[in-house]
């Protein structure tokens, strides 16, 4: 590895350079939907429980859309790599329309799901701020869509930073919106619930206007803003980014629905079991999302070796996300294994709560290498244009093997609320392998 490092250090920094960027937009959204949800809890019970209902509903369909709008890097950077940059501005447009497709699509689905809520079983007393929530983050969707086509469009030609600075700044927006219209200040009435719905909103507005505002003023989008001008609607490209987009969203939704079913079977056992779940998932994402921003990296990089059609460039930068992927993981799993007893103390003072979570954190640092290994690898693949077989496997990986085996492990072999968690390495594991398989035969077919 030391011979690798020496003769690859630009690959290196290259690869950070672009996911670091990434990382650091998913840490503050991370800390906006925590400062979120400690302004809405500032509410009531009532409100707090009927924001966490409509955000279950809304974040599961806006995670189909945003895992639906990656298909535009690979296809972009594909074309970038292979300096054929008539085609880029063509991707960019009939990307913006596939886009809209979608989002008009799942507008309707959330219609669909704001009409079903009073069936849903839901207590009485939550179902009117919901519905409420739920129409104006409804609204959202569009502005949302726009802003992930500009930002994979970006990726593709390797440009991170320009997303993470309006991210940051429309989390921003989005916690002083919320005090204003939540709390009624400078005057505005006090709309609670309602108003952590306006605030979202505006932050999404913004996200999506100031990319079309710079992809229009700043110099290094020019070539490209000339190229989308002349450029026309393609039924073909238009149907390849959706036939892309579909099992790509469809991935990270199973990938969700996955950890939703745990969660689900954990309150099967008890509320304690529950509250250390949350905990041990919480302190997850600290991992999860260094692993997902060297992933997109990985995806930027491979794309654009495709397009070159270099072969040992493809294998050099996987290699690079792996190597970068494991050092990281010395730090994680020393983190969940050396706190285990500690970290959740940050969340709780149940001291039953606490040992409960410290077990299920020793999971978590075991299986933070499969983790790792399966995110990098499902970002080689997306930088393949590669889709369909990669859905395949998650389904296999998490519900045909992960969730039946936290079941046995939980109510048949008797492990209890921690034998939920044994799913994860197991499932991981089998993606991991079957991603590699996968990977290798992508190599040999190259």
């Amino acid at each position: 590895m030391t011979n690798f490092w020496t003769k690859n250090q630009r690959e290196y920094k290259k690869t950070l350079s672009l996911s670091i960027p990434v990382i650091i937009a998913q840490a503050g959204q991370i800390m906006v939907g925590l400062i979120d949800n400690i302004m809405i809890g500032q509410l009531g019970t009532t409100d707090f429980a009927a924001a966490s209902f409509s955000n279950t509903l809304f974040n599961l369909i806006l995670i189909f859309g945003m895992g639906y709008s990656f298909a535009l890097t690979p296809l972009i950077g594909k074309s970038w790599g292979e300096k054929d940059y008539t085609s880029i501005g063509s991707w960019i447009k009939n990307g913006l329309l596939a886009n809209v497709f979608m989002g008009i699509s799942l507008v309707l689905v959330l219609i669909g799901l704001y009409v079903l809520i009073p069936y849903m079983g839901q207590p009485a007393s939550v179902l009117q701020p919901s519905q409420d929530y739920l129409a104006i983050l409804i609204t959202s969707v569009f502005p949302m869509m726009v802003f992930y086509a500009y930002k994979q469009f970006a990726e593709g030609i390797g440009d991170t930073k320009t997303a993470m600075k309006i991210m940051l700044w429309a989390n921003l927006i989005n916690i002083v919106g919320n005090y204003l219209f939540m709390y009624g200040k400078l005057g505005l009435p006090v709309m609670g619930l309602s108003g952590a719905g306006i605030g979202t909103l505006l932050a999404r507005v913004f996200m999506a206007v100031a990319f079309i505002f710079l992809f229009y003023t700043n110099k290094k989008f020019n070539l490209y803003k000339k190229l989308l001008r002349k450029s026309a609607f393609c039924w073909d490209k238009f149907m390849e980014i959706v036939k892309l987009g579909i099992p790509l969203g469809g991935q990270i939704v199973m990938e969700a629905c996955a950890f939703g079913l745990c969660a689900i079977m954990m309150g099967w056992v008890n509320e304690i079991g529950m509250a250390a779940h949350q905990i041990a998932i919480s302190l997850s994402t600290l991992g999860f999302m260094i692993y997902q921003g060297l992933g997109a990296g990985t995806t930027i990089r491979v794309s654009h070796f495709k397009g070159a059609n270099d072969k040992d460039g493809i294998i050099r930068v996987t290699k690079t996300s792996m190597h970068l992927m494991y050092a990281y993981c010395l730090f994680s799993v020393s983190l969940y294994l050396g706190g285990r007893n500690l970290l959740p103390h940050l969340f709780t003072t149940d001291l039953v709560v606490i040992k409960l979570a410290g077990q299920m954190l020793i999971v978590c640092g075991i299986m933070q290498v499969l983790d790792g290994i399966q995110i990098i690898l499902s970002g080689t693949l997306r930088g393949f244009a590669d889709a369909k077989i990669p859905a395949t496997i998650t389904f296999i990986s998490y519900f045909l093997i992960s969730l039946p085996f936290s079941y046995a492990c939980t109510f048949i072999w008797g492990f209890g609320p921690v034998g939920i968690w044994f799913g994860f390495p197991v499932g991981l594991g089998v993606c991991s392998f079957l991603f590699q398989l996968r990977y290798h035969y992508l190599l040999r077919k190259f």
